[in-house]
């Protein structure tokens, strides 16, 4: 519940400190005295908008702080807890300034927080009702919950949602499966890829080398047979030839020799000189004769050399690595290994599961039609209390997809008389919505059970005995839930366990709106004034008494 609030500086509040107890708790005051600006401040604090022209005239930030406590009721410790908010006790502050710039700053239990965060924890703390959005039954996703909770459907739901969440497990751990499944096929279609591109190959060591010598030769081949030509001749075929001239050298040392000793060595190298040059000339004879000029040979050497380099840029620098590498894929190949079965023993569960979840969905979908029936015909009942005698309430369910919440799309409408039902949302006045909001917290007060409801703006267009249909509920529904009221209504306000009166005052040269706590004799003031306008009468005074005397009675009987 809300025990304490704090304003500072919004509108025309320069500073409110409220206290709050449990029960029912009414803000009463003259028309445009700033009732709605103490919503506004609630509505902040839960998750609102917020933007800088609500700050003060003349000031830089506006605060709202809320302290809470028993939010263990709620069940708020365990979300604290996932958003990193402690929570040493049963106490929660929250902490909101805006200032002239529009910049926001949020703090729960003194944590930096952002608006999405609240927006969560605060749908359990405040629901607010009347002209503002913070409205937990206008939003549809949670009629079906509300739906459920009248018909005592929530264990059926459960099974529903434990179903659906094993579904949603085995299609991950399918998923899985399948993508390792993927990932090894691919892997597979890789290494036989690679595999065939290298054995296609057919490479040997030293391939490459001897290659680069023959595309070497090929590609000079006729420079080198021009070459060998010439050296051939001049060593051996000319007249002049070097062999030819050497013989006759020889010759000559020869003779030499025969008349001087000393030249026999000489005559004896020249001798073994020739012979050399006729070896020479033998070696370069068979090169010159196998000089061939073979384009297509080069042409074919060279897509060799291309198609080596490309595999060593692929799988080596050498052709001894990319032969490493092919032992290497073949031993991968040979450990890759999968299965089609532990797929198709999780698609079978899966399909038996869907099919468990499909009969409880059913099933559940009929309670659901039976209950919303039954929620419909007393909140009917509710409304009529409330004059709001040609005000139809339905339940409209669709059949959507299979997902935790069952295959139902449930929807709460409102059918005006001779008319089509319409969105709850779009119900026309703040008034009609807050007594039907009223109507449908009235049977289902329990489930709300320690939250704070705000209800502005539920007596506008009532009066008389419907007034005090209003405020009975209102002190029904503040047994299991903290209830905070804007009224016009003197049958409303004499209801409440506590009563707060708003006020403009003059501060200074400025107007600012106050808050005050009333106690006994001024409640009877102000609800005579309500009764009967600024004129108090000992008869309106008297008859106030009696009023408020008369509700606690009542109330102590209830």
């Amino acid at each position: 519940m809300l025990r304490a609030l704090r304003i500072k500086d919004l509108a025309i509040i320069d500073e409110l400190n409220l206290e709050f107890i449990e029960g029912f708790a009414v803000f009463t005051g003259e028309t445009g005295a700033g009732k709605s600006i103490i919503v506004d401040a609630l509505d902040l604090i839960t998750g609102g908008r917020g933007s800088s022209d609500i700050v003060r005239d003349g000031c830089e930030e506006t605060v709202v702080e809320g302290i809470f406590d028993k939010i263990d009721k709620i069940g708020l410790h365990n979300k604290l807890s996932r958003y990193g908010i402690e929570t040493d006790s049963d106490e929660l502050i929250i902490r909101r300034s805006i200032n002239r710039n529009g910049r926001n700053r949020l703090y729960i239990n003194g944590t930096l927080s952002t608006i999405s965060v609240l927006n969560d924890i605060s749908s359990r703390l405040i629901d607010i009702h009347g002209q503002h959005e913070h409205q937990t039954l206008l939003r549809k996703e949670s009629h079906c919950e509300y739906l459920d909770a009248f018909g005592k459907l929530s264990d059926m739901k459960n099974m529903v949602a434990g179903k659906y969440q094993i579904i949603n497990e085995l299609q991950i751990r399918l998923n899985k499966i399948e993508e390792n499944v993927r990932g090894k096929k691919e892997k597979e279609e890789l290494l036989q890829f690679q595999l065939s591109e290298i054995k296609g190959a057919s490479i040997r060591a030293g391939e490459d080398r001897e290659l680069v010598e023959e595309r070497n030769i090929l590609s000079n081949s006729q420079n080198l047979s021009a070459l060998s030509h010439e050296a051939y001749s001049i060593l051996y075929e000319n007249d002049e030839s070097v062999i030819s001239s050497l013989g006759k050298v020889e010759d000559l040392l020869t003779e030499i020799a025969g008349i001087d000793e000393k030249m026999g060595e000489a005559a004896d190298m020249t001798r073994t000189s020739s012979v050399s040059l006729k070896e020479v000339s033998d070696i370069i004879r068979r090169f010159k004769d196998n000089i061939r000029y073979d384009p297509e040979r080069l042409e074919s050497v060279t897509g060799r050399i291309y198609l080596l380099d490309r595999l060593k840029k692929k799988y080596g620098m050498t052709i001894e690595d990319i032969l490493t590498c092919q032992e290497r894929v073949e031993k991968d190949l040979e450990s890759i290994g999968y299965s089609d079965q532990e797929v198709q023993a999780i698609r079978e569960e899966m399909e038996k599961v869907l099919n468990d979840a499909g009969s409880l969905a059913t099933e559940l979908s009929d309670c659901r039609r039976g209950a919303a029936l039954r929620f419909e015909k007393e909140i009917w009942d509710e409304l009529s209390h409330l004059s709001m005698d040609n005000t139809k309430f339905v339940i409209n369910i669709e059949g959507v997809p299979l997902s935790q919440n069952g295959i139902d799309s449930v929807e709460f409408m409102i059918a005006n008389m001779n008319e089509e039902p319409r969105q709850l949302a779009r119900v026309a006045s703040g008034g009609e919505l807050s007594r039907i909001v009223l109507a449908i917290k009235s049977r289902l007060s329990s489930m709300d059970s320690g939250s704070t409801l705000i209800f502005d703006e539920v007596d506008a267009g009532i009066g008389g005995g419907v007034a005090e249909e209003v405020g009975m509920r209102l002190k029904y529904l503040s047994h299991d839930n903290q209830v905070f009221c804007v009224t016009h209504l003197p049958q409303i306000a004499a209801m409440a366990d506590s009563h707060f009166y708003v006020e403009k005052v003059v501060s200074g040269d400025r107007v600012v709106t106050k808050v005050k706590k009333l106690d006994k004799e001024e409640r009877v003031e102000e609800i005579s004034r309500m009764l009967g306008g600024r004129d108090m009468t000992k008869t309106a005074m008297k008859y106030a008494a009696e009023m408020i005397e008369r509700t606690a009675l009542n109330s102590h009987k209830s």
